[in-house]
């Protein structure tokens, strides 16, 4: 499974925002939430929250938590 993070300029965004995170396939697995001065705040299958500053980050921690759980897919 793999899922890409968006690159957002924090810079330019006026208020929260927010987009849903899907899988390769299309399934909503997640959300991200983000915002000047607020952040960047991820959250999959109903579980795993995390929050960073960078897009780095985040994508890692997207990352790190498909390597370490069994696809809920499956």
């Amino acid at each position: 499974m793999k899922i890409n993070l968006p690159e957002i300029d924090l810079k330019t965004v006026q208020t929260l925002g927010s987009l849903e995170l899907k899988d390769e396939l299309g399934r909503p697995v997640g959300q991200y939430f983000f915002g000047k001065g607020q952040g960047r705040t991820i959250f999959l299958f109903g579980k795993y929250k995390g929050t960073f500053k960078t897009h780095a980050e985040c994508q890692a921690f997207i990352d790190g938590v498909l390597a370490v759980i069994p696809s809920p897919f499956s």
